[in-house]
């Protein structure tokens, strides 16, 4: 699977939220099962955005825009893979890759929507 900018941001927060305060790309490229080459683009692509600080060859730390970006980005995978173990019945495994794949594709009036739904139908989601 292509990982996407979003992905790349939800697996730097976890690494902070997991007590890693020195993330090197290096970290981010065990991660995700990625190369070096690859890693390297997507970190400086996100440096282009505003989305990460690094320095060179120096640890990588979410910029305020960046953490909230990757927040929503979590919150939106843990509504999907919700909606797709609960309501549909597929495995914890199946669910959290299938919304991989298509949480990024979503409009936000269809995320919306979704949340909404889970949280009406599943209100001990938190």
């Amino acid at each position: 699977m292509k990982e996407t900018p979003e992905r790349f941001l939800q697996s730097i927060y976890s690494l902070s939220e997991k007590g890693k305060y020195s993330i090197k790309s290096v970290d981010v490229g065990k991660t995700l099962g990625l190369s070096r080459p690859d890693v390297f683009r997507a970190l400086k692509a996100l440096k282009v955005f505003g989305y990460i600080n690094q320095k060179p060859y120096g640890k990588i730390t979410l910029s305020e825009r960046g953490k909230e970006k990757a927040e929503q980005m979590l919150k939106i995978h843990e509504v999907l893979t919700s909606l797709f173990t609960n309501a549909l019945g597929l495995s914890q495994t199946e669910a959290e890759m299938t919304s991989y794949k298509i949480e990024n594709i979503l409009s936000d009036s269809a995320i919306t929507k979704i949340v909404e739904y889970v949280d009406k139908n599943n209100p001990k989601r938190d």
